[in-house]
């Protein structure tokens, strides 16, 4: 079913918006949810969670791409479950992403101020909507290169080239914006 059809479903508040999403987005959800907790258990309770929070939010949520709406509920239900049962498994993304930031520039300094996240944000938007995906799959919902090989029918050495490509071009637009690399 079109997302736009489950998303009427959500807003008629008709209980096969669940059911719906259930089959389009299961498996992207449990391995979000995965990725983070790492234990199957949570996992159901998230994928369960991610659900009922879905039918919580939708209406008065209007999500341009229910795709990555349901994405992020699923990341953050998982933080929050991971955070709750003190297993928080954070992978640092910067170690990838430090070679990018360089040395002279404190990640966590630039995030806070939110020139970072502005920056990455307007790089992402100006590039394909697949390369955002496997970048936003990587280092925001935290996914196994292997895993989004699965999801993009990619082996991981594309996957692999893929977000050293998506790096190098985002090193090149911060060092354009200002930022030392």
């Amino acid at each position: 079913m079109e997302d736009n059809k489950i998303i009427t479903l959500y807003n008629e508040r008709n209980e096969n918006a669940i059911t719906e999403t259930k089959s389009k987005y299961g498996k992207l959800v449990k391995r979000v949810s995965y990725e983070i907790l790492r234990n199957d258990e949570d996992t159901e309770e998230c994928e369960n969670t991610t659900y009922l929070n879905t039918w919580n939010s939708i209406p008065p949520a209007k999500p341009v791409s229910l795709c990555a709406y349901i994405c992020r509920i699923a990341r953050n239900t998982a933080i929050n479950i991971s955070k709750k049962l003190s297993r928080h498994r954070a992978e640092n993304i910067f170690d990838e992403l430090g070679e990018i930031i360089g040395d002279h520039n404190n990640p966590q300094d630039l995030i806070e101020e939110g020139i970072l996240t502005t920056l990455i944000s307007r790089y992402l938007r100006s590039i394909r909507s697949r390369n955002r995906q496997i970048f936003m799959m990587r280092y925001y919902c935290n996914m196994s290169v292997e895993a989004i090989g699965d999801c993009f029918g990619l082996n991981e050495n594309a996957v692999y080239s893929q977000l050293r490509r998506t790096r190098e071009g985002l090193r090149s637009y911060l060092k354009e914006n200002g930022i030392d690399v």
